[in-house]
């Protein structure tokens, strides 16, 4: 869901009727809501015995369901008698029947009968919308608007509410452009804008007319929320940070936007800031569970795991909050090593939208605590929902695979979540991390490749394959404009200056390899980036540094296989 559209309070967002101005539901209505209603208004002509059967048999077809059928007789009468509220009950069962063609023709009828009527108007503008004809829509908002009671304010939040779900998209931003430019010193003009460019996926659009409306106007709340809102779904965190700085300081009392806020900091990783904003707020409103949440979760990331066991057990007892903080709880306890503790809480976890990941903890558990063998066939007794689910299952059996060293069954289980799954980037490096370890070196390249030409920018797909190119030591000057770019787009990531470095040292340019190797080191100290790093300063003949960055480092990393014998080997070559 767009959350843009959650902050649209108290607009009416299906109906074409609007919002209050009709004495019809707001609301779709059943096929029995509509058999049971009435002509709302009396017929002002008199009606010969002719007609009024015509109106009887149409009432009766809509009682029992055949709208359809009702329509086209009210709809006979409407036009031979031309009473408008023929012509207006016509509307409405075309209306409860979804019928377009009815809709139109029948909002055509009731403003030749009633042309002050505001309603027809306004459905001509939608009607208009719908079937591309922006021209046409412009001339009935117009006449709408000379006709509407609402305000104006009320008549551009509302006509987003109801034109977006049903207009082509290119016909729905320009109309809201139009009418953008048509009310520059109304606020409610670019906050319809905003939101119609965010429910047909422009959210760059959005969020730069949103911005342009708090730049230029004294914007009601609801703005800075609908930014917020932008700001977090689509990871603009630094962006919304500077934009709403001014406003969170000046309101620090609008809980609903320092929760947001606070929100910013945390994926801008300010957690000290965003874990003080949330103290704020729950102690200010002892019932802001979800921001207790949040500032629980990063307890958690943060390693106080105390402290966010703390907070999670104050949620266990308020409704609707058991199952995540179970959930969570489990979290704390398998990272305290507390296994049985673990599994007694994600065993609780009942809610669709935490079973399935609790599930896959205890996999994990039983994985790091018996065997692969406990853990494959844990996941085999699970029964996904859907596909997006059992994508999750295959990649923890991928992982599961992977961790054991059996890297040809790891790849096997990536194909297969592939072939179902959405979203392909994650999965397409976990395949070609396998494909590297068994060897399958062309596949590997193939991969990374489809991967860049669906997503060019990709800093860490460029810096797959560029560090491949520089481990095969070949087409060395492609890998130097792959991870020169990767460098651009990810400027602090350590492992793309590492690859420089290592290029670097493949060329024999080793005191630039220097350089970044130690700007890497100092972001991250990796096991991998620590062997660079002792072969760079090998190959510069700074021997001593060498010996002592082993000594002093290479006990961190027992794992590692080629750590242990490093110095012997460089002595002996």
């Amino acid at each position: 869901m767009k959350l843009i559209g959650r902050v649209f309070l108290g607009v009416c967002v299906l109906s074409l009727m609007g919002c209050g101005q009709l004495q019809t539901k707001s609301t779709p209505v059943s096929q029995a809501d509509s058999a049971n209603s009435t002509v709302n208004k009396t017929p002002k002509t008199k009606l010969d015995p002719a007609t009024m059967f015509e109106i009887m048999m149409g009432e009766m077809l809509a009682q029992k369901g055949d709208l359809i059928s009702a329509y086209n007789l009210i709809y006979a009468s409407a036009k031979n008698t031309r009473d408008p509220a023929l012509a207006e009950r016509a509307f409405q069962l075309a209306m409860s029947a979804f019928y377009a063609e009815g809709i139109d023709k029948s909002a055509r009828l009731w403003r030749e009968m009633n042309p002050q009527d505001p309603t027809p108007w306004r459905v001509g503008y939608i009607m208009a919308l719908r079937q591309g004809e922006l021209n046409d829509a412009l001339e009935f908002w117009h006449a709408y608007r000379k006709r509407s009671d609402l305000s104006l304010e009320d008549d551009l939040r509302n006509s987003a509410a109801q034109v977006v779900q049903s207009t082509p998209p290119e016909t729905g931003v320009a109309f809201f452009k139009a009418l953008y430019q048509l009310y520059p010193n109304e606020w409610a003009a670019g906050y319809s804008y905003g939101y119609a460019a965010d429910q047909y996926g422009r959210v760059d659009l959005a969020v730069e007319v949103l911005e342009e409306v708090v730049d230029q106007h004294q914007a009601p709340a609801e703005v800075y929320y609908a930014l917020a809102n932008l700001y977090v779904e689509n990871d603009l965190f630094k962006r919304g940070l500077t934009k709403l700085a001014s406003y969170v300081k000046s309101h620090p009392k609008d809980w609903m936007m320092q929760e947001r806020y606070a929100r910013l900091e945390a994926k801008a990783s300010l957690y000290n800031q965003a874990k003080q904003r949330y103290a704020r707020i729950v102690e200010a409103n002892p019932n802001a569970y979800t921001s207790k949440l949040s500032l629980a979760l990063l307890e958690l990331e943060q390693g106080d795991l105390a402290v966010a066991k703390q907070q999670l057990e104050t949620l266990l007892k308020i409704e609707g909050y058991q199952d995540v903080s179970h959930y969570y709880l489990g979290v704390v306890a398998k990272n305290q090593g507390d296994y049985v503790q673990a599994r007694s809480h994600l065993e609780r976890v009942v809610h669709p939208n935490y079973q399935l990941d609790a599930n896959l903890l205890i996999s994990q558990i039983l994985f790091e605590t018996r065997s692969l063998d406990a853990a494959l066939q844990y996941l085999d007794q699970l029964q996904p929902s859907d596909d997006q689910e059992q994508v999750k299952i295959l990649r923890a059996r991928g992982i599961f695979y992977g961790q054991s060293g059996e890297w040809a069954s790891a790849a096997d289980q990536y194909r297969l979540a592939l072939e179902l799954s959405i979203e392909r980037l994650t999965l397409s490096y976990s395949l070609a991390m396998a494909l590297y370890e068994l060897g399958a070196y062309d596949e590997y390249e193939q991969i990374i490749k489809e991967v860049l030409k669906d997503h060019p920018d990709e800093p860490d797909a460029l810096n797959a394959l560029g560090f491949y190119y520089v481990e095969q030591n070949r087409q060395l000057d492609e890998a130097a404009r792959l991870l020169n770019r990767a460098l651009e787009l990810a400027p602090n990531s350590y492992h793309i200056i590492d690859s420089l470095a290592w290029l670097a040292y493949k060329e024999q340019r080793y005191t630039e390899a220097e350089k970044y190797i130690e700007q890497a080191w100092s972001l991250n100290q990796n096991d991998e980036v620590l062997i660079h790093m002792i072969k760079i300063k090998w190959a510069l003949k700074k021997y001593n540094q060498a010996q002592t960055l082993w000594e002093k480092h290479h006990k961190q990393f027992p794992d590692n296989p080629i750590l242990p014998d490093l110095m012997k080997q460089l002595k002996t070559k």
